[in-house]
């Protein structure tokens, strides 16, 4: 186009004229005269194409309707892309300073990088991971990206009121710069009558969710007790399950944005991803935080050990801990010297810089004879080029957005090995040099990260699409990853490099979405998955090759202890049943119902339970004779649960038994929910009573 030619021209112009020019008055000058020229110019910029899917807003809008008369900031961006994440809140900060009512408008235009990113839900997943509120079409053609050259991600391009191009901005770092020309832009073309301030209308896609559990859980690690951690990503915070039944142990942070240290309810995290345990401590990627935290379970503390909460551009480090800015750390695994008795180092993937830090938990020998304190923080391979290039030495290889990490135990000490996710490929740092190696994916040109694809194979002839995660099964393997952009979960031989598929598509679909992370547990014979855009957690059986969904309860709090004497307090009583009597020195035989809807069931691993209290003396002491104050319930909707013994009185006696049932309800979809509920059974003790009775206890829980 020769428009377009002029005006790009006529941009560099602009950019030659600015450059070294701090006075405010001078730049205002100096850009007031570029929108001049641009305007008389003539060149305005094709209209978004017809039939394409848009977010957060209940229609396709258009240069020529909703959005005439705006100033635009169109975001060029690719949703996997880490450089298009680090530029968001530069694009929230320009949201909070000029809205549409001021004649702004901030549009996302998709352009994708990877097959699987074309796709309309798989963009909505991401709108809703981020937290994105401004409308965003999917250009899955990349139509309007090849109309004006564009040529990376992300990219900014202003737009006059009447569809001007007016300038582009090319990477991350121009908060201040996309300011003051929206200010300027606002104020030139306000003077013009050219600025319309009606509103557009926003249908938020947030709004349009239903709540779960988990949103987007991110990495996962098992603690050496066997409890879980999951980086509950969407909901800025960490969750401690049971591995077994999925209750909640500790919850920390969350659930909004925020940077805080200090005990588990006050502490704050923003996305996190990465989180390896040991001991009681567990250490967590804190991504748009910037930081490394480190959560102590025994004293329900969090702190920051390394990162400023700031976003940094340092690509050598050697700071101490908190003073050392970081970028974007996406995964963290645990380290070990020779004869360590625990572990001295860890390992970070730092995914904003594209590169593998550590950062030293004790005082450490390095490499080339370096020695570093506890608390230092420095790179440890990659040069900060986004590549593809393996060398045998550290600093000269390259990284791509390394975002999985996992390394070998203790005893062997020999590698670590990387999802590298914008290479598409899963690579070896060996850790006696340091040096780089391929495993399998991407290519052989260090260039091309576009080397994706899903195909099993051995090295450079299997395909991956954007692996996230990679967890190791014993000591020799095989290595496990999550495939992510292929919805899959592979194994890796690491003798032959050969790649197979170990979930792939059922004949119902899917059954991952974007999986984030996984660990293993080689004792149990069980893979956990971080399946993230379903909001769950899968548990893949490797010897019945089955997989299931881990419930999440969150809300479940255990009883109190057998030599706790303090009476728990008195439950509210939803439901009375008829009045029973039966003769002292007699029996009561209960069956309990429970009436669920037809999709749901009750959890047969959760501990659901009931509890007998009564509210006088006699009831305690049929309690006492038995021993029956408490007790397990089977999954079964009926069931015999109890007897009780009467005990022998020589006058008639009234009491009321409360019995407290605690039921763990799954739907379908295995999400599940604590139901409590509590009924009240009237008894009389008499000698004119039958000796035994029997009485149904329902619950219906279809609510």
């Amino acid at each position: 186009m020769a428009g377009l030619t002029e005006v790009v021209a006529q941009c560099m112009t602009l950019e030659e004229e600015l450059t070294d020019i701090t006075d405010k008055e001078e730049r205002k000058a100096i850009i007031l005269r570029h929108l001049d020229k641009v305007d008389s110019l003539d060149f305005v910029i094709p209209d978004f194409k017809t039939g394409l899917d848009w977010l957060n807003v209940p229609e396709a809008l258009s240069l020529a309707n909703q959005l005439a008369g705006k100033v635009l900031v169109l975001d060029f961006f690719t949703y996997c892309c880490i450089n298009c994440m680090h530029v968001l809140p530069d694009l929230e900060y320009l949201e909070s300073k000029f809205k549409v009512k001021d004649g702004v408008v901030i549009v996302g235009v998709h352009s994708a990088k990877f097959l699987n990113e074309k796709v309309t839900a798989n963009i909505l997943s991401a709108v809703l991971r981020y937290n994105i509120e401004h409308p965003v079409v999917n250009d899955c053609d990349a139509l309007l990206w090849q109309q004006l050259e564009i040529s990376c991600w992300p990219t900014f391009l202003l737009v006059g009121p009447k569809g001007q191009y007016i300038y582009a901005m090319v990477g991350e770092g121009h908060r201040d710069k996309l300011e003051e020309f929206v200010g300027i832009a606002v104020e030139h073309y306000k003077a013009k009558d050219e600025v319309k301030v009606a509103d557009i209308p926003l249908s938020l896609e947030k709004h349009k969710q239903q709540g779960s559990p988990l949103s987007f859980p991110g990495k996962l690690c098992l603690t050496e007790g066997g409890d879980l951690v999951v980086a509950d990503t969407g909901n800025n915070r960490v969750l401690v399950l049971q591995a077994e039944t999925g209750i909640v142990q500790h919850v920390v942070g969350g659930p909004d944005q925020g940077f805080q240290d200090g005990d588990f309810s006050r502490a704050r995290f923003s996305s996190p991803q990465g989180v390896a345990a040991w001991g009681t401590q567990v250490y967590v990627a804190d991504t748009d935080n910037h930081t490394i935290r480190l959560i102590d379970l025994e004293t329900g503390t969090v702190r920051t050990i390394a990162g400023t909460g700031l976003q940094g551009t340092d690509k050598e480090g050697g700071r101490s801990g908190p003073q050392q800015p970081l970028s974007s750390p996406w995964d963290v695994v645990l380290g070990w010297g020779q004869g360590d008795l625990s572990p001295s180092v860890l390992y970070i993937a730092m995914a904003g810089t594209h590169q593998i830090w550590v950062y030293f938990l004790q005082d450490r020998k390095w490499y080339k004879g370096s020695e570093h304190k506890a608390g230092a923080c420095i790179r440890f391979a990659g040069s900060g080029n986004e590549e593809n290039r393996n060398n045998s030495y550290p600093a000269k290889a390259a990284f791509a957005q390394p975002s999985g990490l996992a390394a070998s135990p203790p005893d062997k000490l020999n590698s670590l090995y990387v999802a590298d996710a914008e290479s598409s490929s899963v690579r070896t740092v060996l850790l006696k040099d340091g040096a780089v190696r391929a495993l399998v994916g991407g290519e052989r040109d260090p260039t091309n990260l576009f080397a994706f694809g899903d195909v099993d194979g051995v090295g450079v002839a299997a395909k991956l699409q954007h692996p996230l995660g990679v967890a190791l099964v014993g000591d020799e393997g095989p290595l496990l990853v999550v495939d992510s952009y292929n919805h899959k979960l592979k194994s890796i031989d690491l003798k032959t490099k050969e790649c197979t598929t170990v979930i792939g598509l059922s004949e119902e679909g899917r059954q991952l979405s974007e999986p984030g992370g996984l660990c293993v547990d080689a004792r149990k014979g069980v893979v956990y998955v971080a399946d993230t855009n379903h909001h769950a957690i899968k548990v893949y059986n490797m010897e019945k090759k089955t997989l299931t969904q881990l419930p999440v309860i969150l809300d479940y709090f255990p009883e109190k202890s057998e030599n706790n004497d303090t009476a728990d307090p008195a439950p509210d009583v939803d439901s009375v049943h008829t009045a029973l009597k039966v003769r002292p020195g007699g029996h009561l035989d209960l069956t309990l119902t429970v009436d669920l809807a037809v999709e749901d069931h009750l959890n047969e691993e959760a501990p659901n339970s009931w509890k007998l209290q009564s509210q006088d003396n006699l009831g305690k002491l049929i309690i006492s004779n038995n021993g029956a104050s408490k007790g397990k319930l089977r999954p079964e909707t009926t069931q015999r649960f109890t007897q009780l013994q009467i005990p022998t009185a020589s006058e008639e006696s009234h009491c009321d038994l409360t019995f407290t049932f605690q039921l763990f309800v799954c739907a379908a979809d295995n999400t599940c929910r604590i139901v409590k509920r509590v009924t009240l059974l009237p008894l009389t003790m008499s000698q004119d009573a039958a000796e035994t009775a029997a009485a149904d206890i329902s619950l219906s829980l279809r609510s």
